[in-house]
């Protein structure tokens, strides 16, 4: 979005400076989008961002933490705890994994990430509940769809980027939930996916 010259390379989240993704390499390497984010600001200039107002900022703060610490979990306890998101998710996860060790190690492997989600808590809650959050943070994602094609008007944010690292992850994902049917079932939200999809990530579909 902000014609930042990148390569995309694979690698494992276990060596990144987090121990997740995303993290690049860029004067050394650097985990965590939102200070990714930030340091790509400082570097090259801010031109999603530097017009936004004060009350903007802390509107897309906002909406940044609505998608990565409560939707986000909800998207990732639809793979790693329902038998049919896991079922899905596995098979790529795993692809080319020896036989032997197929037999252990999605097991394990899925065990601790439960766990993890229980930790952070959405793992604690019912199937219902967990999908009645996803609905509300869906929901209120879609009344803030207001003011233009992107979150604050005619030009893309980095706070668009966020949304659309989680959402779009869910809209246009293999894992079937009532909160994937809520957002493909929203206007508003699945025409802001599908745009900023076709805009920058083309390549990738």
């Amino acid at each position: 979005m902000a014609d930042i010259p990148y390569t995309i390379a694979l690698g494992d989240p276990r060596e990144a400076p987090k121990g997740k993704v995303p993290w690049i390499e860029d004067d050394g390497v650097l985990g965590d989008s939102a200070l990714i984010i930030e340091h790509l600001k400082t570097k090259h200039g801010d031109p999603l961002d530097g017009r936004l107002t004060p009350r903007q900022h802390a509107l897309g703060h906002a909406i940044r933490k609505l998608v990565e610490e409560s939707l986000y979990f909800v998207s990732s306890w639809s793979k790693w705890a329902e038998d049919e998101g896991f079922a899905i998710y596995s098979a790529e996860l795993f692809a080319g994994m020896p036989k032997e060790a197929l037999e252990y190690v999605p097991d394990m492997v899925r065990k601790r990430a439960v766990e993890k989600l229980a930790a952070q808590g959405i793992g604690r809650h019912t199937r219902d509940e967990i999908h009645a959050i996803g609905e509300q943070d869906v929901e209120a994602f879609g009344q803030l769809l207001v003011d233009g094609p992107f979150l604050f008007g005619d030009q893309p944010t980095s706070y668009d980027a966020s949304a659309f690292g989680v959402i779009g992850n869910l809209k246009d994902g293999p894992f079937p939930s009532p909160v994937r049917d809520r957002i493909r079932n929203t206007p508003n939200i699945a025409g802001y996916i599908d745009r900023i999809r076709q805009t920058y990530f083309a390549d990738l579909t």
